[in-house]
């Protein structure tokens, strides 16, 4: 990917010196690398929450120790914080065992997952968003490609309008209660 003013190449950026709420770049991508890196570093970060839009938690990105460490590292050092999770299939998830449902279930006052009501799931994007000034977003779930930013207010804050609005007709997910039998 080429490098234009602003717009940066995650495959040029060195992800470890970003700091969420600092800059003003805009980082693309456009591997699974990439993301599960970006992933991994806004849940590193985020102090308050992380809201995360998805098709079906992907495990090559959203079940890694990394991001896994530090989700439970946020949400058990910082009083209120949490990750709420829009899922719009949760069969499979379910199904192929993923460590972020455990830990949902472990913590679930601040972990929830909910899935959308039917006029909310064809919404076809996978979004990440971390406190009130990070992003990554993909257009596509199936695809890789994709914007980033450690300081967007703006477009963090159009997300989580609609993540809110999406999250207050959802609700919670049948498929992630345990199963006792």
């Amino acid at each position: 990917m080429e490098t234009t003013g602003d717009v940066i190449a995650v495959v040029d950026t060195d992800i470890d010196a970003l700091q969420l709420g600092v800059g003003s770049q805009e980082l693309v991508f456009d591997s699974r690398r990439e993301v599960r890196s970006l992933a991994a570093a806004f849940a590193g970060q985020a102090q308050r929450s992380l809201l995360l839009h998805t098709h079906d938690l992907e495990p090559l990105i959203f079940d890694q120790p990394l991001f896994l460490d530090a989700v439970q590292a946020m949400v058990r050092g910082h009083n209120n914080s949490c990750l709420y999770i829009l899922l719009q299939d949760g069969r499979s998830t379910v199904q192929n065992g993923h460590r972020l449902i455990e830990l949902s279930r472990r913590l679930s006052s601040r972990i929830q997952i909910r899935r959308p009501q039917s006029e909310y799931r064809d919404f076809a994007e996978t979004f990440l968003l971390a406190d009130n000034s990070g992003y990554l977003q993909r257009p596509l779930y199936s695809r890789y490609e994709g914007t980033a930013s450690f300081n967007n207010p703006g477009t963090n804050r159009r997300l989580q309008q609609y993540f809110m609005r999406v999250w207050e007709h959802s609700k919670p997910d049948t498929e992630m209660r345990r199963l006792h039998l």
